[in-house]
């Protein structure tokens, strides 16, 4: 059961959850955990099944497979209503002829919350986005940054278990500096509120910014959960490694394995990769090789190749490679007299001794 592996107390619990609209499967038996307190993002392109999966954790799909638990609670059955949720739509979703305050405690008075404890909180909650001053306003009156707060703290003023962000592209009409700050607002928010928090987006760096584990989807399955760091560094598919960041890809051989690591052959290279992903693998089954392009290293040493392109990136230069024997190599270099060492059409050799790998069969 992918994703269950070292998480302790759970607020969400998904066994084997299904879901198909017709002929079409949109959801494959989807096992996770999340742990009190966690910020897990499920990741992946647009129709990999991860808005699905969070409108069946809320309630809003109902599941043809498998069971839901939220904070040990069964509710695969329950209406949306007693799930305990909070809830932060793409639209937000907020009240035109509400003002902000009103807007913020709508959930309480649906929860026959008295008028002095619904203040309080109210103020408690537009304290924490940062919102206090705007109370009296109405949604039109606000930029789509602050609208997004007051749907934040409404989603948060009842105090849910869980915190559901149904947002695909949940930045995406923001401006650059916003969306920035705005990602950071929300991690912080979260972290002192202790509240477990489900995150949906395609945007990967997104979610490596802001998770504590993410959850990368594809096709409706999810193929691996881990932290930012484990799904960059220690991908478990093929599909996860070309997804996740940037890499270059090589063809090659398996050669043998030695306890949980092994030996493969690429561009008359050998690298020493993990051994889970190749087992059952005959020696000289094919394989591709993926390398992360900042464990390369361009100098005097290594394979011959020629840039093709190259591009500015502030501290650094990202260039493109071409090489008789491993075709397009990426390669990201420290510092900015990459560009005037390394022009278009210069030659160049590149190192990888030493590197970090990964490989697949193909």
């Amino acid at each position: 059961m992918p994703g269950t592996e070292g998480v302790n107390a759970e607020a969400l619990r998904l066994d084997g959850v299904g879901k198909s609209f017709g002929a079409i499967t949109a959801l494959h038996e989807a096992w996770l955990r999340v742990a009190d307190g966690e910020f897990v993002t499920l990741l992946g392109p647009s129709g990999c099944g991860k808005t699905t999966l969070l409108n069946l954790i809320a309630g809003f799909l109902e599941a043809d497979a498998g069971e839901i638990f939220i904070g040990g609670k069964l509710v695969t059955q329950l209406p949306v209503w007693e799930r305990d949720l909070g809830m932060v739509f793409q639209s937000y979703a907020l009240f035109p002829h509400m003002d902000v305050a009103r807007n913020v405690g709508y959930g309480l008075r649906a929860r026959g919350v008295s008028k002095s404890e619904e203040a309080t909180r109210v103020a408690d909650a537009l304290a924490l986005v940062r919102l206090s001053p705007l109370a009296g306003r109405r949604p039109k009156e606000l930029s789509g940054g602050q609208q997004q707060r007051v749907a934040l703290a409404r989603a948060l003023v009842i105090r849910p278990r869980l915190l559901l962000l149904l947002l695909d592209e949940p930045f995406s009409a923001l401006d650059r500096n916003l969306r920035a700050e705005m990602q950071i607002e929300l991690k912080d928010i979260q972290r002192r509120l202790g509240v477990t928090t489900i995150f949906v987006t395609h945007d990967q760096g997104e979610a490596m910014s802001m998770s504590d584990r993410v959850a990368v989807m594809s096709e409706g399955r999810i193929l691996q959960v881990d932290t930012p760091e484990g799904i960059y560094r220690r991908p478990a598919h093929p599909f996860v490694a070309s997804f996740v960041g940037d890499a270059t890809v090589l063809s090659g051989r398996f050669r043998a394995r030695d306890g949980a690591m092994a030996a493969v052959e690429a561009a008359g290279l050998t690298f020493t990769v993990p051994a889970a992903p190749l087992d059952g693998l005959a020696e000289g089954a094919a394989v591709s090789v993926y390398l992360r392009p900042e464990h390369l290293v361009a100098g005097e040493e290594g394979l011959a190749g020629t840039v093709t392109s190259r591009a500015y990136l502030g501290d650094r230069a990202e260039l493109v490679v071409d090489s008789p024997e491993a075709g397009r190599i990426l390669l990201r270099v420290p510092g900015v007299e990459a560009l005037t060492r390394w022009p278009t059409g210069a030659p160049i050799r590149i190192s990888f001794a030493g590197v970090e790998a990964v490989a697949f069969p193909m």
